[in-house]
């Protein structure tokens, strides 16, 4: 019998697979502890999973569905190159500029979707996206040059045009309010009506002073309302008042702990500390509001909770209850980092921010280690405007932008 001829036999119902003896599937291997920073130092973020397309969100089919459907294989559904992301009540919203759209990955409910690869939302190079707390998403397109609104429903709502010249590279929701930032020769923020794309401010310049960006590359605003701006190739992070008044000022070129390779995605969490990835070193350095530098994680390497070509990360409390399984029970999960990769196998790798009880000690046995990085000894100060060329990928595959 064909699987054709069995699934009309069959009408496509199921018979619960928890009913048919000997077809349900093997419990996954307890995955070691990976920690930052590792014992004996007090952990403070635990490596939970990964993801990199349908394979890791959607369930697996039993041996029974396998019967019945057949093993016919199914269309290829991956992220092809992943930039931006944001996370909200158990979604990814990923853009794939590669793949030319947002990749949709449910946790929660266990679906891997795609929108924004057709119709009048069709994306051309989605750099960066926002989802606020009513479900609207914002995609920064550089290609188009504008911010492309979706629906709580992911179908496609308008487009709001950045004004020219321009070379948009990512975008935060604050209140009414978007904060665009542009990386072209002005270098400044576009500051936007969230309902209707009016320009309502814009600071910002090309420099080196306070207040001033050489290719800045990322934009948060903290839940008190200061923007964090990565400052690329001044190899910094400076934090500014939403009207565009400097702060402070933190980093160098350097690839030690305070010290930037080549600083990319910023986001915030809601305790206020900063998130920065290194796109040269592969880990993400974290902050405090007043810029004192806190502690690290990630790093390079082959091996799952290790980074590849990190691009930039989303912080997201609302989803903590779809990820419990993967977390320590004695770790007090406070929320969760996720970081996207542009290299490797591991793509979106997902991390829990919180602490173990007081005089609580992980056995030695279930711990696991990354290898070493440059980072732990540090390599002297960069020099010139690039990375050394052995911590960039190949020129056929330099990341965006």
């Amino acid at each position: 019998m064909t699987s054709a001829e069995r699934r009309r036999q069959f009408g496509y119902v199921l018979i619960p697979v928890a009913l048919m003896a000997g077809c349900q599937s093997a419990p996954a291997p307890k995955r070691p502890l990976l920690l930052f920073p590792a014992p004996p130092a007090s952990p403070r973020v635990q490596f939970l999973t990964w993801a990199s397309g349908a394979d890791e969100v959607e369930p697996t089919r039993g041996s029974f569905e396998r019967f019945i459907l057949g093993d016919e294989p199914a269309m290829e559904r991956v992220i092809r190159k992943p930039y931006g992301i944001a996370v909200r009540d158990g979604v990814a919203y990923v853009c794939d500029t590669k793949g030319l759209s947002i990749a949709r990955l449910d946790f929660a409910r266990g679906a891997y979707s795609v929108f924004g690869a057709s119709g009048p939302g069709r994306l051309r190079k989605p750099l960066n996206i926002a989802v606020d707390a009513l479900g609207y998403k914002f995609v920064v397109d550089s290609d188009r040059q504008q911010v492309v609104v979706f629906g709580p429903d992911d179908a496609y709502v308008t487009a709001f045009d950045v004004p020219r010249p321009c070379h948009p590279v990512d975008v935060a929701v604050y209140e009414d309010e978007l904060f665009v930032l542009d990386n072209d020769e002005t270098c400044q923020v576009v500051v936007m009506d969230r309902a209707t794309g009016a320009v309502r401010r814009t600071f910002g310049a090309p420099g080196g002073e306070p207040g001033q960006f050489k290719i800045p590359n990322s934009i948060a605003v903290s839940p008190d309302g200061f923007v964090y701006i990565s400052d690329t190739h001044n190899w910094r992070l400076q934090k500014l008042t939403r009207e565009g008044e400097p702060v402070w000022v933190v980093g160098q070129p350097g690839y030690r702990l305070g010290q930037f390779g080549r600083p990319r995605g910023v986001r915030v969490g809601p305790d206020g500390i900063v998130y920065v990835v290194d796109g040269a070193t592969e880990i993400v350095q974290m902050f405090n509001s007043e810029g004192k530098t806190l502690m690290r994680f990630g790093g390079p390497g082959t091996t799952p909770g290790a980074l590849g070509g990190p691009a930039t990360l989303a912080v997201d409390s609302t989803s903590l209850p779809y990820f419990r399984k993967h977390i320590h029970g004695k770790f007090d999960a406070r929320y969760l980092m996720f970081v996207t990769s542009q290299f490797g196998a591991y793509l979106v790798s997902v991390y829990a921010f919180g602490e173990f009880p007081e005089g609580f000690k992980p056995e030695q046995g279930e711990i696991e280690r990354l290898e070493p990085a440059p980072i732990e000894e540090g390599i002297g100060p960069v020099q010139g405007t690039e990375p050394p060329r052995e911590q960039r990928p190949p020129e056929d595959e330099e990341p965006v932008p």
